[in-house]
């Protein structure tokens, strides 16, 4: 008797895993209605949360529910940060801003104001947060705008039509192209004002500086050994940033996540991985993300910068020998063509190709430019140098040719 009541069991089993409509049905009846070890008030979905910590996905509304002069605000300011860095470079240089800087500065404004009419008024998108196809809201449309800026890219929110999904793919390579320009301005700037302020700040520290720095022949080949500042510096920003990541999303109420969800998201995300299980699922998540998303990339990529650059010095730094002095004395012997004394303009050029300022090539093209000026006992007159500057496009264009 019994048998037969096994095996009937075992083959409703096999067919409940096999049919999901049925699992429905037998998890309802013979789990949560027949069995006294689970109450009565437990669902299905329940059950799955806790085994599997798997939620069902949280709807989004149609429509914002963020009044519309706030949501203008909020794109508004979302596209002034991005947009105005073109033109403010120029100002912080107190140089007039040159054709290229105002061409990419209205690139980006294309890009940014384009994709905010498109994506919220024409192309349809589709998410498992959504009921139905639809474009996006306003605050959708710049968090999604974000992930494709920094190349994050969840995949929660992708374009439900063959020609919405080509265009935003052509969309994606132009916006990448104009921040690529962007963040190249950017990145020698910072460049520059990173060397200026070390030079006040050591100048500040050390009155007597310029005694202090003249160097010998040796230390000026010697590589100076490498400091950690820069990259304790940006390491420290990208910290401040993720922790700020994961106190938001672990904290403010509907996205609930845990802190290590939260710290798994902020590594995931800030490092353009974007593999997507974990992400915003409220209109202030995605408010959030969409501003610290691009400055915490780019943090990121200012730590993997300094790491690099780290990394290269301590290997001159360490690779540093004896030899190189046979180098350098063959070297100048090439400078000097063989000869027993040295120049004060030899000395330079040498001193120029042996701490790599100046490639060879350089070299030798300085020397020609300088030849076409027939000079006269190694001397040109200034009027020579200035006819020398006028700029004259046919015989560029000719050189080049050639």
């Amino acid at each position: 008797m019994k048998s037969p009541l096994i095996l009937a069991v075992v083959l409703l089993t096999a067919q409940a895993s096999a049919s999901p409509q049925l699992k429905d049905n037998f998890l309802k009846h013979t789990l949560l209605e027949d069995s006294p070890l689970i109450p009565q008030n437990r669902t299905g979905d329940s059950l799955l949360e806790e085994s599997t910590g798997l939620t069902a996905p949280v709807l989004w509304p149609d429509e914002s529910k963020l009044p519309k002069i706030l949501q203008y605000s909020l794109a508004g300011l979302w596209i002034l940060m991005l947009a105005s860095l073109p033109f403010i470079l120029p100002f912080m240089t107190q140089k007039s801003p040159t054709i290229t800087q105002k061409g990419v500065g209205a690139a980006m404004l294309v890009v940014l104001f384009g994709g905010l009419f498109l994506f919220t008024n024409i192309i349809l998108f589709q998410s498992v947060h959504f009921k139905t196809i639809r474009p996006l809201t306003i605050v959708e449309c710049i968090y999604f705008m974000t992930q494709v800026i920094t190349t994050v890219g969840y995949g929660d929110i992708t374009p439900a039509k063959p020609r919405g999904q080509v265009f935003v793919g052509f969309y994606v390579l132009g916006a990448l192209t104009v921040i690529a320009m962007l963040i190249s301005e950017i990145t020698n700037h910072i460049v520059l004002m990173a060397e200026a302020y070390k030079e006040r700040r050591f100048a500040a520290n050390n009155p007597d500086w310029k005694d202090s720095r003249v160097r010998d022949l040796r230390s000026l080949i010697k590589p100076e050994k490498p400091s950690f500042m820069p990259l304790l510096t940006s390491l420290a920003i990208f910290a401040f940033i993720d922790v700020c990541w994961i106190v938001f999303f672990s904290t403010y109420p509907g996205e609930g996540k845990t802190v290590f969800q939260a710290l798994y998201m902020s590594v995931i995300t800030l490092s353009t991985v974007g593999l997507g299980f974990f992400t915003p699922v409220t209109e202030a998540g995605m408010i959030f993300g969409a501003f610290v998303m691009i400055i915490g990339t780019a943090s990121l990529v200012s730590v993997i910068g300094n790491f690099t650059d780290l990394m290269v010095k301590f290997n001159e730094y360490e690779r540093f020998k004896e030899e190189v002095q046979e180098e350098a004395m063959a070297l100048l012997k090439t400078v000097v063509h063989n000869g027993d004394e040295v120049t004060e303009l030899q000395f330079l050029k040498f001193a120029l190709l042996q701490i790599n300022s100046v490639s060879k090539e350089s070299m030798v093209h300085i020397e020609q430019a300088f030849g076409k000026m027939e000079p006269a006992k190694g001397m040109v007159s200034l009027n020579k140098v200035k006819e020398s500057l006028i700029f004259d496009e046919d015989a560029l264009n000719k050189s080049v040719d050639n």
